[in-house]
């Protein structure tokens, strides 16, 4: 688990006890207004420190939107913040920054794997939330969520990219590139690329 830790002003380092995870920490940020999303290309995820102020402030949420878009994104936080902004910017998971390394490495898979991980006493719907993709058939089915790195592959099989061009550019290997595409055709209940990508792009148009 590849991931990139994006430490928080106000509450110093994100996770103190991450040396004890059996997480690859592939760069630490001390800020989130300092993160490239260039270079995010080669984690799976990000880890985001932020307290209450942080989480309702405009740049923060900004910066925090941006990059959920573009990876899962999990955040860290003390105990009591509001999960229902979290979800609305796209955070995939919400963590007291408490918690043990073994739950933090539960979490990351999760999140990895396509699920949300919310507290369960949160009040809102994440499935609406702005990290969250979409698609509908019509038929009365319930919704379906796409991964950011799904949503990631859709864009790049848009462009023409083949499962290896898919993996050259996001530095992984061809056959996770091709796990990632049937991923998705899967959730979307979608047959072909074609398809996949006509799905996901008439659901955006409806948002």
């Amino acid at each position: 688990m590849r991931v990139c830790v994006v430490d928080s002003p106000e509450l110093g380092r994100a996770y103190p006890r991450l040396a004890e995870c059996a997480i690859e920490c592939m760069a630490v940020v001390p800020s989130i207004d300092q993160v490239d999303p260039r270079l995010l290309v080669e984690h799976e995820a990000v880890l985001v420190a932020c307290s209450d102020n942080e989480l309702a402030d405009p740049s923060f949420q900004l910066s925090a939107a941006r990059i959920a878009r573009q990876l899962p994104t999990i955040a860290l936080v003390t105990a009591g913040a509001d999960a229902g902004i979290a979800a609305r910017l796209g955070f995939r998971g919400l963590l007291d920054r408490d918690v043990s390394p073994a739950a933090l490495e539960r979490t990351v898979r999760a999140v990895l794997s396509g699920e949300l991980a919310f507290p369960r006493s949160s009040q809102f719907s994440p499935v609406t939330s702005q990290g969250a993709s979409l698609s509908r058939h019509g038929n009365g089915e319930a919704p379906t969520t796409l991964t950011p790195r799904q949503q990631q592959i859709v864009d790049l099989i848009a462009q023409g990219s083949t499962d290896r061009e898919i993996a050259d550019r996001l530095r992984i290997s061809q056959s996770t590139a091709h796990k990632h595409v049937q991923n998705a055709l899967r959730r979307s209940k979608t047959r072909t690329r074609s398809q996949l990508v006509a799905v996901v792009r008439q659901t955006a148009a409806q948002l």
